[in-house]
């Protein structure tokens, strides 16, 4: 399987530029995932996949400020 980055995209939510990384790997049978990772954190990322590109930037839109959200409201004080 090979994989290769497709695009770059960066984000604005809550006062913070996110950056957003989508990759397609091709398996062998020559189907595409593709896959978005987004760094937040020294140790903290957000991987998200689809088997299309639309639906997985559907996703992202989605899911990445619900993520971040989750993780600013479990932190402690």
């Amino acid at each position: 399987m090979f994989t290769k980055l497709i695009g770059i995209k960066k984000i604005h939510i809550n006062d913070t530029d996110y950056e957003i990384r989508y990759y397609r790997k091709n398996n062998l049978n020559g189907n595409a995932l593709f896959t978005s990772e987004v760094n937040i954190g020294l140790n903290d990322k957000i991987i998200l996949d689809d088997h299309s590109m639309v639906s997985l930037e559907y996703k992202v839109d989605l899911v990445l400020p619900a993520a971040l959200y989750s993780r600013i409201a479990s932190s402690p004080q």
